[in-house]
C-alpha cells in the first residue's frame, strides 16, 4: 500500500476532527463549523455503455488533472445562530450553546483561511 503525506493547503486554518471553526462571513457575522473528518476526494466517472459501472477519474488516461486532486477538504456540520462578534461564538462554544443547522457540508479546506477563520481545539475544551 502507497503511503503519502498530503500538506494543509498555505494560509488555510488548521484544524483536526472536533474541533470547531469560527469564521467571519461579512455582512453576516461569525459562523460556527464543528470539523466531523479531513478528507480527500476522488471523482466518479460514469462509463458511456453502462452508467451502473463507475471508474475513478484519475486512473483514467488523460492528460487533464482529474477534478479536486489531492485537495483537502473538510466534512463539516454548521450552527446557528450567527453570532455578531468572535467572542460570543467562543462563548456559544463552550456551553455548548449551538443549534445544529446542517451536517454533512463537504468545503476545500483553502476556502477557511487563517485570517477570517479562527480554531477552537477539542483540547481546550471544558
Amino acid at each position: 500500500m502507497d503511503q503519502c503525506s498530503i500538506d494543509y493547503p498555505r494560509g488555510a486554518a488548521v484544524c483536526v476532527p472536533g474541533d470547531y471553526l469560527i469564521c467571519h462571513h461579512p455582512p453576516e457575522g461569525w459562523q460556527v463549523y464543528r470539523v466531523e473528518n479531513i478528507i480527500l476526494v476522488k471523482r466518479l466517472l460514469p462509463l458511456l455503455n453502462n452508467p451502473a459501472t463507475l471508474l475513478i477519474e484519475e486512473q483514467m488516461l488523460d492528460s487533464m488533472s482529474p477534478v479536486y486532486h489531492n485537495e483537502v477538504q473538510l466534512l463539516l456540520t454548521a450552527f446557528d445562530p450567527i453570532f455578531s462578534n468572535e467572542s460570543e461564538a467562543v462563548q456559544a462554544i463552550h456551553l455548548q450553546n449551538l443549534t445544529e443547522r446542517v451536517e454533512g457540508l463537504l468545503r476545500l479546506a483553502r476556502g477557511f483561511s487563517e485570517r477570517d477563520c479562527r480554531v477552537v481545539h477539542q483540547t481546550s475544551m471544558p
